[in-house]
C-alpha cells in the first residue's frame, strides 16, 4: 500500500510538472507575439514623408501676409579687438 501511495505522488507531481512546463510555453509564446506586434522599432504601415499640417502652413501664411509686421531684432556688432 505504501508503494501505490507514492506512486501516486509521483504522478501527481509528473501532472503538475508537465502542467507547469506547459503554462510558461504559453506565457513566453503570448509575450513573444505581443512584443514583435508592439514593437517601436518595426513600422506597421508604409513611411510618410514629415511634413507640418496643412492648417499649420495656412496660418503662418496668413500671419506672414498680415501688415503691421515688426522686423527682427538687429544684432548688435561684434567684438573686434584692435592691434596695436
Amino acid at each position: 500500500m505504501a508503494q501505490s501511495r507514492i506512486d501516486a505522488a509521483r504522478a501527481r507531481a509528473r501532472g503538475a510538472k508537465l502542467g507547469l512546463g506547459t503554462l510558461a510555453v504559453v506565457v513566453v509564446g503570448t509575450a513573444f507575439v505581443g512584443v514583435k506586434s508592439h514593437a517601436a522599432g518595426h513600422t506597421k504601415h508604409r513611411a510618410r514623408a514629415l511634413a507640418a499640417p496643412p492648417s499649420f502652413e495656412q496660418a503662418v501664411r496668413r500671419s506672414a501676409l498680415a501688415g503691421g509686421q515688426i522686423a527682427p531684432p538687429v544684432q548688435p556688432p561684434p567684438i573686434v579687438t584692435s592691434t596695436s
